[in-house]
This record gives structure tokens, sequence and C-alpha cells, in this order.
């Protein structure tokens, strides 16, 4: 979150991913570093133990929201 934002800041469009489990600690981070609509996306938690090609599925199904938040679109 905080390198995210601080990119955001700098003015280069940016997105933070995580797992689900860091949802509080995201919006509490984003909110006290003064963004508190901070693009983030989560999925589900955990990933430690998942393939890569499950990695990848988890992937392919945030791409678009990624794509389309660093676009504007």
């Amino acid at each position: 979150m905080h390198d995210g934002i601080h990119v955001e800041k700098a003015g280069t469009p940016s997105v933070t991913v995580c797992t689900d489990a860091f949802i509080d600690t995201s919006k509490s981070m984003a909110a006290m570093w003064g963004t508190p609509g901070y693009p983030t996306i989560f999925t589900p938690h955990p990933i430690a133990g998942l393939s890569q090609a499950q990695l990848r599925a988890n992937a392919e199904e945030i791409l678009d929201r990624v794509v389309g938040i660093l676009t504007g679109r």
C-alpha cells in the first residue's frame, strides 16, 4: 500500500493488489496517508500454498480491473 500510494501521489497511476485478509489494514493505511479512495484490488487469502497455475488464474481474474484502473477506463 505504502509504495503504491506514494507512486500515485508522485503522478503515476497505481493500484495495489493484496489478499482479502488485509482489507481493513489497507483501508486504514490509505486513510492514514490521505488517500481514502486509493484503488486496491483484493484476492482470496491465502496465496502461499497456491500452484503457479492457480496464481495465474487469480491474476487473470483481476487483470481487467488492474488495467482499467491504470488506464482510467
